[in-house]
């Protein structure tokens, strides 16, 4: 039965109940994912900063940063390639090919992070000079080596544990890596530390997670695949070069803007490392940490709906393809909002958690804080390309994503320091959102701004905003004021969603999360 609007005519399927409701039950379950894996993540930072001290800290926070860029290179872009190509398939009903697609993507990748590894372990000293302070070079290469011998481990979950995605699923992922690992790692850096383990240990200890959890992710992808064929009555079929061109004509470019994606995200803590200090590094990495709740959400959101909006757009159905998207923007600005308008408002407060020498990120905190506020409204806007198959456009937006990025740190932070490079992140996350969602609009014919979002954002300005303002006009930046905005400001803004809850369809969100519940 096809469901109707108020004036008789038939709903687009993106913003039918059902539709939007598939849509809430993925996202609130990966959000709440995403809201333990934040906390587990600002609890390994305490812990890091806490109990090995700002310097230490440093070391090994400068370390994952390498370790991520070169691991997240070594997966040649196939967690994304895996999502699309398998939900297209199973959206053309295509099931006997799922087996193969798998097959093509993950050979590859176990060559790569072999080669990958084996380069982080040979570059460990060179990249040691450049990073370490005065004394603390071998120390560096000894973390990095320690780390390497675990990089095929954690590329091989990365891929399949994303992968799972293609089946319109977020329960792998939230449940091995936003759950299980993240709750796991603080407890695991606690205990090495306890046993006087050090920077090394720790290191080595934040690697070794991911061999129990590619266990998980590697059975998780065989069940679901093995299942789709069966329930469809499909013989797989055996990889074919057919199928590992069409599946790597979308996946090599997208290679190349992963890794640009990864060096966006991770790059500038390097350069800090590499052009101040790494005490200066783990300072600004602690620092704007407190960006990644509201990222890890948006994330969240874009990562259920990116499978749909394939699908959508594989069918010509771009109307609803915006519908969806204008819906996930306004959830993703009803989100992201309180949480940057606070950081932005308050930073010195919450910094003072990890220790009084990252009270000196605040300038960062609150630029990045700014340009996450600007640009929630936009929503999945890169997304949208990725899931219409323009993967050599995106590798190209990410490409100047890292020009923005690489080259603002080089020619700031050396006379202004980690200031300068939250500025810089600030202004590429501004771009990150405003080209993808012209080129959308423009080439596309998907729009991604909407009522939803901007409605959400009045509601957040008029009751955070309106609070935390006055709280920090009366009562400086303290402790105080953030009590108060967190409590007097939070409260006003859910009942302000209580009265808009219909026009952001906030209903199927809470459905979601009961029902997930």
């Amino acid at each position: 039965m096809t469901d109707q609007t108020s004036d008789g005519t038939a709903a687009p399927e993106a913003t039918r109940p059902e539709s939007v409701g598939a849509v809430a039950r993925g996202g609130a379950l990966n959000m709440a994912g995403s809201i333990v894996y934040g906390a587990a993540n600002f609890i390994l930072l305490v812990v890091l900063n806490r109990v090995l001290g700002t310097a230490e800290a440093g070391i090994v926070l400068v370390a994952i940063a390498i370790f991520n860029i070169i691991e997240t290179v070594a997966e040649l872009g196939c967690g994304t390639g895996l999502v699309r190509m398998l939900s297209r398939d199973r959206a053309m009903h295509r099931e006997d090919l799922l087996r193969a697609t798998v097959i093509v993507a993950v050979v590859p990748v176990v060559v790569s992070s072999l080669i990958g590894a084996a380069a982080l372990w040979l570059l460990a000293e060179p990249f040691a000079r450049l990073l370490a302070d005065d004394g603390q070079t071998q120390l560096v290469a000894d973390v990095l080596r320690a780390m390497a011998l675990f990089l095929p481990f954690a590329t091989l979950h990365s891929v399949l544990v994303s992968g799972t995605r293609g089946f319109n699923t977020m329960i792998p992922q939230t449940v091995i890596e936003r759950v299980g690992r993240a709750t796991a790692l603080p407890m695991v850096v606690a205990i090495a530390v306890g046993m006087g383990m050090g920077p090394v240990g720790v290191g080595a200890c934040w690697a070794a997670t991911t061999v129990v959890a590619l266990w998980f992710s590697g059975r998780s992808m065989a069940k679901r695949v093995k299942r789709a064929a069966a329930n469809q009555g499909r013989t797989p079929v055996a990889p074919s070069r057919e199928i590992a061109r069409d599946f790597w004509a979308f996946t090599a470019p997208r290679a190349v803007g992963q890794s640009a994606e990864v060096a966006v995200n991770w790059i500038d803590t390097v350069l800090v490392g590499i052009l101040a200090s790494t005490t200066a590094a783990g300072i600004y990495a602690s620092g704007t940490r407190y960006i990644l709740p509201g990222v890890y959400a948006a994330n969240a959101l874009m990562q259920v709906t990116g499978p749909r909006i394939s699908g959508l757009l594989a069918k010509g159905e771009k109307h609803e393809a915006s519908q969806l998207i204008k819906v996930v923007a306004g959830w993703q600005s009803a989100v992201m909002w309180p949480i940057y308008l606070i950081t932005a408002l308050f930073p010195s407060p919450l910094l003072r958690v990890f220790g009084p020498e990252v009270v000196e990120a605040k300038g960062a905190l609150v630029a990045i804080s700014i340009a996450m506020l600007i640009t929630a409204p936009a929503g999945p806007v890169a997304s949208v390309i990725l899931m219409a198959g323009r993967s050599r456009q995106a590798m190209f937006n990410t490409l100047v994503l890292v020009a923005i990025n690489v080259g603002g740190n080089l020619a700031f932070v050396p006379s202004h320091g980690i200031t300068a490079a939250g500025v810089t992140w600030g202004a590429t996350i501004l771009v990150a959102a405003l080209l993808p969602g012209w080129q959308a609009a423009r080439s596309l014919g998907v729009a991604t701004l909407g009522r939803p979002a901007f409605l959400a954002v009045a509601v957040a300005a008029a009751t955070i905003g309106l609070v935390g303002v006055g709280a920090r006009v009366w009562l400086g930046d303290g402790a105080s004021g953030l009590l108060v905005t967190s409590s007097v400001g939070v409260l006003a803004y859910v009942i302000g969603l209580t009265v808009v809850r219909a026009d952001l369809h906030l209903d199927a969100l809470w459905n979601g999360i009961r029902r997930r519940s």
